[in-house]
């Protein structure tokens, strides 16, 4: 899902690119699109925060288990 999420944010970026480039051709006006990008890139961000905190709250609560047993194994 994170990579799709990857592709999405670069295809918005390259059609926000294309269409200013191509502005000057077809006047038109590209204010909106100067808050399309940096949006894009705030959402990605986002997105890749929650999944680094997930991934850490998985592993903290796999480890705990895995230490846990091995205490239980060295006190028996």
């Amino acid at each position: 899902m994170y990579l799709y999420n990857v592709f999405f944010v670069t295809a918005v970026v390259i059609i926000s690119f294309t269409a200013v480039f191509m502005s000057g051709w077809l006047n038109l006006d590209t204010s909106a699109i100067s808050v399309i990008v940096p949006s894009a890139y705030g959402e990605l961000a986002v997105h890749t925060g929650f999944v680094i905190w997930k991934a850490k709250a998985e592993n903290a609560r796999k480890y705990r288990d895995v230490n846990w047993k091995e205490e239980e194994d060295g006190e028996t």
